[in-house]
């Protein structure tokens, strides 16, 4: 069992029982406010210790925690409605305000019910997991699991504001097949939004922000907190019965927000002008089912609405990679033959979907969220701080720590990035970029800004260069091969996705989908086992799908390759 004197208060870390903790660099003299839990308080019998308030909502506050049977953070969610319920003197007991008794009972069983339901669900379900329902005090406790990410608003932020369709498919899928399970349950959200959805350090969606029904409606008792362009229109009504609906329009803003890189309207604003701006960048790149999917998801009539999670689960699972044509009869034939090109690249992205979204979110979301640990015990220090200290009458204090540069030189970064997340989260690791190296193993640290051994302050930045590997590879030979096997010759060489590009052209010399020709970013041709740099820019051509080849033809097309622009 932990000793949770040495614990931070403030994010759950062992920091050997330091006041101002050098991890985080909580007060643990600081306490909460007193319509609060007292930092230090044990809940259920001695088995959750509770920390710091984190979060504040209309039906309760959130609190970091320990659970001492699991030696694990969590998340405490007091069920404590503001303007609702009170707090008696021993910081403990809650009662409901005066002449407020039926509307607090009434709240604390919908917020039963719900956590209860959520303790329910399936393990596999893309939610932070409800790990314990209790009653204490005159109220109720929800204990949930923890994971170390960011938010989707912060991950999008460090990803340039949005993402490709190629990238936003695999990874909102499972999250709103989650969402379709849930309904039916009878479990509805209604606060589907980017600061209730985390991208885990394993680059998945867990949605979270779970509030009972009173607080997600604007007339309510309870106080709203309806996220603005992500709340359906009949929120802000009277009454709504259809919750199913609400939650599908919320997928849809968030998809919205994730693709068009802006958020919505406000659903206030559309019931008097109806109308989404979708630039044309976008029209050009994003499927043309994706866009009719997410729009009928976003109609401000509940009635013309996709009616269920389900539903848009499989519009979107049935879309194909063609972007969309504003007008297809009249559109130039040039520009046809571009939307047929699109089709293997949409192909060929889906299939390196995993390796982008890994990178992705090495790239941008190594700053690590302290008060979302997933680790299942607390993390120490991982080297002894070098302080200079003052003496006080209240107890020893650290003036200033200083902690050490590890040597991460030849670590495969995948292997030793959730240790620079959690083990070392004091430092402020960047991927400054990729370098060639005959020595460093690709995907392996080459360089680090500041050199193993320096006794540095807490946030300070160390950028990190990741090995490319040798700067020339061999070609492989895919002369006579279809574009996928192809594509997995050049992956197996070593090329980088964006390194090699598939064109369709015609050549009645070769079948259907066979490559013809591969040529570097001059127009030279590239012979098998030639050494290529890594970097450049390769084209293969493969022939028209289907183009019929006429054996009696005297004619010979030209070797030429033709290039969809």
């Amino acid at each position: 069992m932990v000793n949770t004197e040495r614990l931070c208060l403030g994010c759950m870390n062992d920091n050997g029982g330091e006041q101002v903790c050098p991890i985080c660099g909580f007060d643990n003299s600081a306490d909460n406010s007193k319509e609060h839990l007292k930092t230090g308080t044990w809940l259920n019998a001695n088995r959750y210790y509770v920390g710091k308030v984190i979060e504040e909502a209309g039906d309760g506050v959130t609190y970091i925690g320990w659970d001492n049977d699991r030696n694990a953070v969590v998340n405490i969610k007091e069920y404590f409605p503001a303007g609702i319920a009170v707090r008696s003197d021993d910081r403990l007991t809650v009662t409901p305000a005066e002449e407020r008794g039926l509307i607090f009972n009434q709240g604390k069983e919908d917020f039963t019910k719900l956590f209860k339901d959520l303790y329910l669900a399936d393990a596999s379900l893309a939610v932070l997991r409800v790990e314990d329902v209790f009653e204490a005090g005159g109220t109720m406790y929800a204990v949930q699991s923890t994971v170390s990410g960011h938010t989707l608003k912060e991950f999008l932020i460090r990803n340039g504001g949005s993402l490709k369709w190629e990238q936003a498919k695999p990874l909102f899928m499972p999250l709103i097949s989650t969402v379709a399970a849930l309904n039916d349950m009878g479990i509805y959200h209604r606060g589907i939004c980017l600061d209730n959805i985390i991208v885990g350090r394993d680059g998945k969606l867990r949605l979270t922000g779970f509030c009972i029904k009173s607080v997600l409606t604007a007339h309510s008792e309870f106080l709203s907190q309806l996220p603005s362009g992500f709340a359906a229109p009949e929120q802000y009504l009277e009454t709504t019965e259809n919750f199913a609906t609400c939650d599908v329009y919320a997928l849809g803003a968030v998809l919205f927000r994730t693709l068009i890189g802006t958020t919505p309207p406000d659903a206030k604003d559309r019931l008097a002008n109806d109308k989404l701006a979708i630039p044309t960048k976008v029209t050009e790149t994003v499927p043309r089912g994706a866009l009719v999917a997410m729009a009928n998801a976003l109609k401000v009539d509940p009635l013309q609405r996709v009616g269920s999670a389900d539903r848009l689960y499989k519009m979107f699972e049935a879309v194909a990679g063609l972007p969309v044509v504003t007008d297809e009869e009249n559109e130039p034939e040039e520009k046809k033959a571009k939307a047929k090109t699109s089709v293997i690249y949409a192909v060929i992205a889906v299939a390196a979907t995993a390796i982008i979204l890994a990178v992705l979110f090495i790239v941008f979301a190594l700053p690590a969220f302290k008060d979302n640990n997933e680790s299942s015990k607390p993390t120490s220090v991982p080297s002894t701080p070098s302080t200079i200290t003052s003496s006080a009458s209240s107890g020893y204090v650290p003036d200033a720590v200083l902690f050490e540069v590890p040597d991460l030189l030849g670590e495969v970064y995948a292997d030793v990035y959730g240790e620079l997340q959690t083990d070392f989260a004091h430092f402020d690791f960047v991927v400054a970029g990729r370098m060639p190296s005959d020595t460093v193993p690709r995907g392996a640290i080459c360089q680090q800004s500041i050199e193993k051994g320096s006794r540095v302050e807490r946030d300070t930045k160390i950028e990190l260069y990741i090995s490319q590997g040798p700067d020339k590879l061999k070609m492989p030979d895919v002369k006579g091969k279809n574009w996928q096997e192809g594509m997995n010759e050049f992956f197996k060489a070593g090329f980088y996705v964006d390194a090699v590009k598939f064109e369709m052209g015609q050549n009645a010399d070769v079948k259907p989908d066979e490559i013809y020709e591969v040529i570097d970013r001059d127009g030279s041709s590239i012979r098998a086992g030639a050494q290529v740099s890594i970097n450049d820019l390769i084209t293969v051509y493969y022939n028209d799908p289907n183009m019929v080849v006429d054996s009696s033809s005297e004619e010979s097309s030209s070797n030429t390759p033709t290039t969809q622009q």
